[in-house]
């Protein structure tokens, strides 16, 4: 007989997921949630990489309060002549926040950013009590 571990905190992010992409559309699919966002943890710091393609990095504003991250923004497109009838129209414009919960203690004052390629990423260092360090063991 196997035994099998069911992390329930991953299992409730999953019906979570599953609940949003009903109600709003979101998901895999890119629509709903903008931008799409990954969340690590380096180490010593959080790192936050979001894909805002089209967007320059002068219309984006980044926040970071306490343990959460906001980015704000505007993607807009030049539109073809006003008498242009679309056949398809998946490219959303318009205003944008998204507010990410990081996940631990950090030092706001110290986050940096950079973007290349439409990729933005936001580098927030961990509170030095939060950051890991080394222990030295003393002989006896």
């Amino acid at each position: 007989m196997a035994f099998v571990y069911r992390d329930p905190f991953s299992e409730l992010q999953g019906e979570l997921e599953r609940m949003l992409e009903g109600a709003f559309g979101t998901g895999v699919s890119g629509f709903g949630v903008y931008p799409p966002v990954n969340v690590f943890d380096r180490g010593d710091a959080y790192v936050v990489k979001a894909e805002v393609p089209g967007v320059t990095p002068d219309k984006v504003e980044i926040n970071v309060e306490d343990d959460t991250l906001t980015l704000r923004g505007e993607r807009v497109f030049s539109e073809p002549n006003r008498d242009a009838a679309f056949h398809r129209r998946e490219r959303g414009q318009g205003q944008f926040r998204r507010v990410v919960r990081l996940p631990g203690r950090v030092a706001a004052d110290e986050a940096k950013a950079q973007y290349r390629d439409g990729v933005l990423t936001v580098v927030v260092p961990k509170a030095k009590e939060a950051r890991p360090r080394r222990v030295q063991i003393e002989a006896a």
